[in-house]
Formats: C-alpha cells, sequence, structure tokens
C-alpha cells in the first residue's frame, strides 16, 4: 500500500513544510517558442519568462487505492498571470477549462495540442496591429502578438536596426494597436587628427553629430563639411584642432627674369633691360595640429602688389658680322628726326611698355595693325628697340610725314 500524503503542517522528507492544502511554491520551467493561431502566422520571439509552476497533487479517491492528477498550471494571458487547477490533459483544453478564448492570430506556447506537462506553464498573447512608418515612408501595420514595441520590432524583422522611434521599444501596445514612426540612423565618419570613428546618427547636421559625439569645436577650428551642414549618409566630416588664433604676415612674390634674343648685340653679350621687382602678398595662415605635430593652415591669400617679372636681352650676331642697320635703313626724312625723343614722351623710353588701356605697345605705342602695317610681326613689344625705331621710320615715311596722324600728342616732338 502506498504511504497517504502528508497532513497539513507535516513535514515531508525535504525538510520543506507544506502550505495548506499541500501545495509548494512553483518553479519557473522552460517555455517551448509559442505558436500562432492560424489562418495567421507571426514570427514570435525566443524569450525567457518567468513563470511559477504548479505541482501534482496526488488526491486519494476510491477507497485509496486509485489517484486523480489535478495539474496546476500556470496561466499567462497577456502579462496577467493566474494558477488554474484542471485536470485536463492539452493546453487547449486547459485554456477551454479557463474560459481563454483565442482569436486569430494569438500565439500560445506551448502548442494547443501539446501536453501540459508537471509543473508546466501556458502563455497567450494576443494579436494586435502595430503601424510603423520608417523615414517618412508609406505606414506598414503588422499584426503582433507582442506586448511591448520592441518585442514587436523582434517579430517583424526590425529588431537589428538602429532606429530613433516616436515610442519607446518598452512602451505597451494597447490592444486597439499602436502607431509609431522611426528614422534610421545614417553611417558617418569623423576623422580628428589621428582619430578615426564610425558613427550612426539620425543627426540633421554635422555639428549636431559632433556634439552628440562629445566633441566640441572650438572658434577657430576648421570642421568640413562645416558645422550647419546636413549629415548625409556616408559623409566624411574632417576636424582640424586650432593651436591658436590666425595671423597674418606679408610674404615676398618672386619676379622672374625673361630672357629674348637681340641681333643688336654679339653670342655671348646681354644687356638687362627692365630689373626684376618683386612682388607682396598678404597671407592669412591658422597654427593647427596635424598628424599629431604643429603645423600651419593657410585661410586666405591678398596680392598687395604684382610681381614686374625683368627683361634681359641676349645676343644672336656672329661677332665681326655686319651691324644691324640704325635708324637711317628707313632712308629718307625720318632718319634725320629725334626719335628718342619721341620714344621717352610714349613710352618713357621702355621699348616693353604696354598701354594700360590696352592695344599700344612699345617705345612708339605701336597698334597691332600699324605694326604689321609696317613689315612688322609678333607684339611691338616684344621687338629689339633698334628694330621698332626702324619701323616707327618706315611707318613715318609711309605716311609721307603725316606725324599728327600716329603720334598726335608726342610727334612735335620729332622735331627738338
Amino acid at each position: 500500500m502506498r504511504n497517504p500524503p502528508p497532513r497539513a503542517g507535516h513535514r515531508s522528507r525535504g525538510g520543506r513544510r507544506r502550505t495548506r492544502g499541500g501545495a509548494a511554491p512553483l518553479s519557473p520551467p522552460a517555455l517551448p517558442p509559442l505558436a500562432v493561431v492560424p489562418p495567421f502566422a507571426a514570427r514570435v520571439p525566443s524569450w525567457a519568462l518567468a513563470v511559477a509552476a504548479g505541482v501534482l497533487a496526488l488526491l486519494l479517491a476510491g477507497g485509496g487505492t486509485a489517484y486523480a492528477v489535478d495539474r496546476r498550471v500556470l496561466l499567462d494571458v497577456d502579462g496577467g498571470r493566474r494558477v488554474v487547477h484542471t485536470y485536463a490533459d492539452t493546453v487547449e483544453e486547459v485554456l477551454d477549462a479557463a474560459g481563454v478564448r483565442l482569436r486569430e492570430g494569438d500565439a500560445v506556447a506551448p502548442g494547443l495540442g501539446e501536453e501540459v506537462a508537471r509543473g508546466g506553464a501556458v502563455v497567450v498573447r494576443s494579436a494586435r496591429e502595430l503601424t510603423v512608418a520608417i523615414d517618412g515612408g508609406e505606414p506598414e501595420t503588422h499584426r503582433v502578438a507582442a506586448l511591448t514595441v520592441g518585442q514587436a520590432l523582434d517579430q517583424i524583422g526590425l529588431s537589428g536596426e538602429p532606429l530613433e522611434l516616436s515610442e519607446k521599444r518598452s512602451a505597451p501596445i494597447p490592444e486597439e494597436g499602436l502607431e509609431v514612426t522611426g528614422e534610421r540612423a545614417r553611417g558617418v565618419v569623423v576623422l580628428r587628427d589621428r582619430v578615426r570613428r564610425e558613427v550612426a546618427t539620425t543627426a540633421a547636421t554635422v555639428g549636431q553629430v559632433l556634439a552628440e559625439n562629445g566633441i566640441e569645436v572650438g572658434e577657430h577650428d576648421i570642421v568640413v563639411p562645416e558645422v550647419d551642414e546636413p549629415a548625409e549618409e556616408g559623409a566624411v566630416v574632417r576636424v582640424t584642432e586650432a593651436l591658436a588664433g590666425p595671423r597674418t604676415d606679408e610674404v615676398a612674390i618672386e619676379a622672374e627674369t625673361q630672357e629674348r634674343e637681340t641681333d643688336e648685340l654679339e653670342k655671348g653679350e646681354e644687356r638687362v633691360v627692365r630689373e626684376p621687382e618683386d612682388g607682396v602678398k598678404r597671407v592669412t595662415v591658422l597654427p593647427v595640429l596635424k598628424e599629431g605635430r604643429e603645423s600651419e593652415h593657410v585661410l586666405e591669400e591678398e596680392v598687395v602688389e604684382e610681381p614686374v617679372d625683368g627683361i634681359v636681352e641676349v645676343g644672336t650676331a656672329e661677332p665681326g658680322g655686319q651691324e644691324q642697320a640704325a635708324p637711317a635703313e628707313a632712308g629718307g626724312e625720318a632718319g634725320g628726326l629725334n626719335w628718342p625723343a619721341l620714344a621717352q614722351c610714349e613710352s618713357g623710353g621702355d621699348p616693353s611698355a604696354v598701354n594700360s588701356a590696352g592695344g599700344y605697345y612699345g617705345l612708339y605705342q605701336f597698334s597691332q595693325p600699324t605694326w604689321e602695317a609696317a613689315g612688322g610681326s609678333g607684339s611691338p613689344a616684344a621687338a629689339p628697340p633698334g628694330e621698332q625705331t626702324m619701323r616707327a621710320q618706315r611707318l613715318y615715311d609711309m605716311v609721307g610725314g603725316n606725324w599728327q596722324g600716329q603720334w598726335p600728342e608726342c610727334g612735335r616732338h620729332l622735331f627738338d
């Protein structure tokens, strides 16, 4: 004969005092995945739910020779828990006995046809609607068996998305449903000297991205793109730290020296026509940290004085050869006039002079068409001084001595 169950208040073999009615404290069982009531299918996460389980109570029946099993089952319906006393064998029978009616899309664990194990538990999650709109797109409605926004996102495949939501993930989803908006985070790379940081952000501007990552931008720091620019997907933000304020220095612009050939000089001989003059520019620089060292970043350059290139004539005549004809080569009356005086008035005696208004060149301020009419080629200011005088004399003869039409202001000096 089996030993009768211990009386209330009697200490059992394990030393634990049973409560009135013979029930022992419940222990959490391992739960199988939730099953969704057809015809809807919902992806249900695997979570651990802390529940209590009932123990088997052997009730003596019929003279002490037969027993009936009272399955104490912990029933959890949408987070509300109660202990159900039942002799049912399956989950479906347990729910029927407890008066729980399932709707389409509700999730149950274990499945409806599963047997209720000793010390078991049954979990029911009612289906409800979660409407989600991401990045301003069309709202999508999902039927989920979840109590919170976070659980629902897990079911619809958005648990791993870096989203900024209008509701907290711990927010409950009421039975009538919930609408949630979200914005996906954008990937941005922040470079600050030798430090590279890849961040996910929903910030609107570059400055907000830096602020939310603890990067303070100083007054003179250089940020590219600028802090008020939008923080776009894949953007690379470069932050250059200023070590002090900007300063402005005047720097020389080195002038160059041009060489031009002349047959007025023998080979090997040179003549300085114009000395080079350096220009000046103002340069504003900012001391910055670059590659871990102090460096200078140029903020602005402004030219104050343009440089003036020097001119040196290099001889091409063979030694002992025939010298180039002087102004008299043009012949006629022109050979006896005072051409140096005319040149001094027209150009200050500078064979490379160019009129500030443009269009007139050289000692005698030829226009290009007039120069070519006198047999010249190229720019008059690039020709040797002797050739310029010869062409001027030829022009004088071509116009029959009408110097007023060619040099109306300075022509009178031909007769000084």
